[in-house]
């Protein structure tokens, strides 16, 4: 499986996508509403969790990840140090 996530923010809130791309299935775009107020890097991050929720649902053992924030990535990675409590 893979999983692609992305996250925005807005004044009212934010956004979280995620695609899941099964081995042998269609694709599976999903989008869900952030209604807190939250930076573009927390948004980022509930994509990403939420993505993996989903695919830990489905009975996923082994997934491929991809995301356009380098900071998200890095802190996944142990690269960089995650200095924002609530994002530990």
């Amino acid at each position: 499986m893979t999983l692609f996530f992305d996250g925005s923010k807005c004044q009212r809130g934010g956004g979280a996508g995620v695609v899941l791309i099964p081995l042998d299935a269609e694709p599976m775009p999903l989008s869900f509403r952030l209604d807190f107020p939250c930076t573009n890097n927390t948004a980022e991050y509930e994509a990403l969790v939420l993505g993996l929720q989903v695919a830990l649902h489905l009975g996923v053992k082994s997934i491929n990840i991809f995301g356009d924030s380098q900071l998200v990535v890095n802190h996944v990675m142990g690269i960089y140090q995650c200095k924002n409590e609530e994002l530990q």
